[in-house]
């Protein structure tokens, strides 16, 4: 754990170039041995990072989505919440537009950045069927992109130290307000108003996606959030970790 630990807040500090394995073993007090001993390259390290990061996004969901007495536009609201509360934390604000901007370049992270969101979606697209069943499978999902990507795209103005940091409860119960009630409200009528045709998507609909359809299919495969954690593993694709760790 103390490696891992280590490992995150170089990246937080000094970005991912900066995280080597002999820098992590400095810090650590150890020879490099014993980090390399278990981790053959960065890659393999940043890895475990974000496995270790990402348990507790998903416990956090989870509890969302499994607690008795809300509605599902509350549940959605509480998800909107937790996400622009998490890019308040330094962490959050430092790693993930790193891990955005290291995506641009390296296959790995590309992959690892978008099995994150997927998992994320997945749940977002199932609060967003049960709030609007007029939407078709595709249309949910786009949906739950958009979210997902105004929710993450607000780290660079309401994130740590960012300038209106200060203003999220005003901006955040813009966001609640806004993106609750478009899920509510749209729908497809809404949608063809505006340039999108469903005969245009007469074929069978399949998530756009870096993974490979083996990597895909096992992605799915994995247990909904509220029974069990999802982690990242070689490859980009996603799998529940065997013992506990965005």
């Amino acid at each position: 754990m103390q490696i891992l630990e280590t490992a995150l807040e170089i990246i937080v500090e000094s970005g991912y170039q900066a995280m080597t394995l002999r820098e992590v073993a400095r810090r650590c007090s150890i020879q490099v041995g014993a980090v390399s001993y278990y981790y053959k390259s960065r890659s393999d390290l940043l890895q475990d990072v974000l496995n270790m990061v990402l348990v507790p996004y998903a416990d956090n969901i989870s509890a969302i989505v499994a607690e008795p007495g809300l509605s599902a536009e509350q549940k959605l609201e509480r998800f909107i919440r937790l996400l622009l509360e998490d890019i308040q934390t330094k962490r959050t604000t430092r790693l993930f537009p790193h891990l955005w901007m290291l995506a641009n370049h390296d296959p790995f992270v590309a992959k690892a950045v978008d099995s994150i969101y997927i998992l994320e979606r997945r749940t977002l697209t199932r609060l967003i069927a049960e709030i609007n069943p007029s939407l078709k499978d595709r249309e949910r999902e786009a949906l739950a992109v958009y979210v997902t990507a105004s929710v993450a795209g607000s780290t660079m103005f309401v994130g740590f130290e960012k300038p209106w940091a200060r203003e999220l409860p005003l901006y955040s119960a813009i966001a609640c307000q806004g993106l609750v009630e478009l899920v509510k409200t749209v729908t497809p009528e809404q949608l063809r108003a505006y340039g999108w045709r469903r005969e245009d998507a007469k074929r069978r609909w399949k998530t756009p996606t870096l993974l490979s359809e083996d990597e895909y299919r096992a992605l799915l495969e994995e247990p909904e959030p509220g029974q069990a954690s999802p982690s990242v593993r070689r490859g980009g694709a996603v799998k529940t970790p065997k013992s506990s760790g965005r």
